[in-house]
């Protein structure tokens, strides 16, 4: 029987798959009303994760 690292097993038992979905939210900073794409991804074992990178007003579907 071969030995194998962790990284060859993880491919064998399901890999590393991570699922991202991209949006876009309103959010309140102080008294300004911003627009932020929120990037949210979510691992194999369920642990998800959110970026947010600032956006124009009219991806919010509001052109404020």
């Amino acid at each position: 029987m071969k030995k194998m690292t962790m990284t060859e097993a993880s491919v064998i038992v399901g890999g590393t798959c991570t699922t991202c979905v991209n949006t876009f939210e309103l959010t309140l900073v102080g008294d300004e009303t911003v627009c932020n794409a929120v990037n949210t991804c979510t691992d194999k074992n369920g642990v998800v994760t959110k970026s947010y990178t600032p956006a124009a007003m009219s991806n919010c579907g509001n052109a404020g």
